[in-house]
Parts: C-alpha cells; structure tokens; sequence
C-alpha cells in the first residue's frame, strides 16, 4: 500500500534533518580531521613529520647494521587539539636485495584532548602500525612503507574518525656534508565509518613533502619543508557530501641528537594557503593555526 503524504513527509523532514547534522558536525570534523590532518591523522604525521625517521640518522652515517628498540613521547599542539603520542619501533638489518637493507616495525599510541563547543574530550586516539623498508642506492636512502590506522578513538566524539585507513609512501633523503635533501610521495586509503548512526565514506589524502636542510654543528640540524595536503570531499549516506581541503604548509623543524641513543625533535606546522575541494555552497574554509610538535625518541 502506498505510503501517505504525511508519512512521506516525515521521512523527508527526518532524513534532512539527518543531513543537516551530518554536515554540521561534518563542517567541524573538517577542520579538525583536515585542516589540522596533521595534528589529528597519525598516518598523516607518519608521512608528513619525518625529521626523527631513522631515515635522517641512516641518510647521515649508513643504514644500521644491528637490530634496535625505540620508544618516545611526542606531543603535538594545535589551537583545537592536542595529542600526546608514545612511538614504538623494533628494526633489524636484512638482505633481500643485496647491498645494505633495514626493516623497521613502528606504532603510535595516541591520547588526544579535543575542545569542542559542547565542552572538551579527552581519551585513547586512533592507534597506527607500520612497517618501513630501507636501502641505500647512489648515497640516497630510500624508505617505502606502509601504514595501518584503527579506529580505536571515539568517533562520537571526535577522538578518531572511525574508519579504518591504509598509507603508502616513498622517501629519498640525503646528507652530504653540512647539507640534505629529503622528498616524500604518499597516499592515505580512507575509509567508511558510521557516526550518529550514518555513514561517512571519507575522501582519500594526497601527501606530497620536500626541503632542505642543514647542519649548524654536529648532531644538529635545522631545516624546512614543504608539505601538500589534498584530501577528497566525503560522502554520507543520507546524501550530501562534505567538502575536502587542499593546503599548503611550510615546517621549519630542528633535531639534536644527545647521544648514541637519544634525539629531540622540535617542528612548526606554518598554514601558508587552503582551498575547499569541490565545496558545496555556503561551505566555510577552516581557520587554520600553528601546530607545535615537540618529542624526543630513545633506542635501547
């Protein structure tokens, strides 16, 4: 029997309402998730703050040739959150290829403090493993790896995003002398995830990195990068999309190596320029801050 006029318009009241709140939260998710991907995404600091990667250390004196352990704090501050990060890494020398090669197993255990209108939230973030190949060819070291993010936050309350993400990337770096040289390509597969009983396919990330830097004296080095950020619109399943956001940020950064085992790594995430990514009318770009990242790393 066909449904009645009323009946059908509750629906449509219903369902609009539903896609009126996806987008509002979505607006806000948005400059939490992509305006501050850095701040928010771990496979996106992963990709994007590299300056403690053992890449830096191997670029500098040769890929290591005996096994380590790793553990860190880091933390990273932006205007609306902050995250608290504990990195675990366990690596070994390999010969797959021949010449000198390196595995490395990485994870991120994040506590994330968010301020949101209705009050701040605070608990366990979206934990990331990985795993990085390394190998030396024409003295530049080159790194591929791949990362896993788990939607072990809270997406209800915008402690994680919910869905489950792959990462892929590709690093060359280069130390010669008192100069180097690094570049970086990745790609983040992002998933679906259901919030507020609606689903969010969200948009793929395009990462591209490059700069320079420099060795003021031994075990210190300052520089600058460049980073390109374009994230795909997401879609809901009520209808409507959110837009994504394409940026462009410079990270003047500086690492000092204490010793053998212990490097502190200071890094300024600077918003130079953002655009909507097919944004809808009446669509707002964030307003992005400065994001602080600040943690030491420690091998045993």
């Amino acid at each position: 029997m066909p449904s009645s006029p009323n009946k059908l318009s509750k629906r449509y009241l219903l369902a609009s309402g539903i896609l009126l709140i996806s987008l509002a939260q979505g607006a806000f998710s948005s400059e939490l998730g992509q305006g501050e991907s850095i701040v928010v995404d771990s496979i996106s600091r992963s990709q994007i703050l590299t300056s403690d990667s053992p890449e830096a250390e191997f670029s500098e004196k040769g890929i290591a040739k005996e096994a380590s352990k790793s553990v860190g704090v880091e933390s990273v501050t932006s205007d609306n959150v902050d995250v608290y990060v504990i990195p675990l890494g366990y690596g070994l020398p390999i010969s797959v290829l021949g010449g000198d090669e390196f595995i490395n197993l990485s994870a991120d255990l994040p506590y994330v403090n968010v301020e949101l209108p209705t009050g701040n939230e605070s608990g366990l973030g979206d934990m990331r493993v990985g795993a990085e190949y390394f190998i030396e060819r024409n003295n530049i070291i080159f790194k591929a790896a791949m990362d896993i993010k788990f939607p072990t936050g809270d997406e209800e309350n915008n402690l994680g995003s919910g869905s489950t993400d792959f990462g892929f990337s590709l690093t060359g770096r280069k130390r010669s002398g008192d100069i180097g040289f690094n570049a970086t390509a990745g790609y983040i597969l992002r998933g679906e995830a259901t919030v507020n009983s609606f689903k969010r396919d969200y948009g793929n990330v395009i990462t591209l990195v490059g700069g320079a830097e420099y060795q003021l004296k031994p075990s210190f080095w300052v520089g600058t990068n460049a980073a390109f950020i374009r994230s795909g619109e997401d879609e809901f399943s009520v209808g409507g999309n959110n837009p994504g956001l394409q940026t462009l940020d410079l990270i003047p950064s500086a690492s000092f190596r204490l010793n053998t085992d212990m490097t502190v790594v200071a890094e300024l995430i600077i918003p130079i320029q953002e655009s909507l990514v097919n944004g809808t009318a009446g669509a707002v770009e964030p307003d992005r801050e400065v994001t602080m990242s600040f943690g030491f790393n420690s091998e045993f």
